[in-house]
């Protein structure tokens, strides 16, 4: 069985959208940022923790998130709209980096990966920044903003889209004779 260790609607349609069946596990952890934590060492903290620790042998289990970093600082989820605002009023103009990581935990062990793409976003005025937090309502997203939606900040990107949306989508294609072997593995096991 192939198990998603998230309950993010993006990452639950990339992987639909790709033909995957699989179920919905998600690891409900504490996300703080301990102090002094940089953000790779806490993006690879996450996607560890988001594994857990309870696994079926037979199981293939994929773990993912992502952060948005500007001048070494992590740009977390919003907690309000005006957090909102204050986030992508420090980002709008400039360039930051998305960090999207995966590990898949399998037979032989746990596999991790990260990617990242560079995000350029328009040079927004306040009045742009406010209509598009009514209209989008990304709170729910790192970073404040989603790269898909319609008239967003994003100017242009260098890297991979997928990424940005919340799974490292190359890097998981380049890791496929992990799952593939564990599902033959599997099967061959039940014939």
């Amino acid at each position: 069985m192939f198990v998603l260790k998230s309950a993010s609607p993006r990452r639950k349609q990339i992987l639909s959208d790709l033909g995957f069946i699989f179920h919905i596990q998600p690891e409900h952890i504490d996300e703080s940022q301990l102090e002094k934590e940089a953000p790779l060492d806490y993006l690879d903290r996450m996607v560890h923790s988001k594994l857990g620790k309870n696994f079926e042998p037979n199981n293939v289990y994929l773990a993912a998130d992502t952060i948005v970093v500007f001048n070494h600082q992590i740009f977390h989820k919003p907690i309000d709209e005006l957090d909102a605002f204050r986030i992508l009023k420090i980002l709008t103009g400039n360039i930051h980096s998305v960090y999207s990581g995966a590990a898949i935990k399998h037979l032989d062990g746990i596999e991790y990966f990260y990617e990242e793409t560079q995000i350029q976003f328009h040079n927004w005025n306040d009045q742009k920044i406010k209509d598009y937090i009514t209209r989008c309502q990304p709170l729910d997203k790192a970073g404040s903003y989603g790269i898909q939606d319609p008239i967003g900040p994003v100017k242009e990107w260098k890297g991979s889209y997928t990424n940005v949306m919340g799974f490292p989508l190359r890097s998981f294609f380049s890791h496929h004779e992990l799952w593939i072997r564990s599902w033959e593995e599997r099967i061959t096991r039940k014939g």
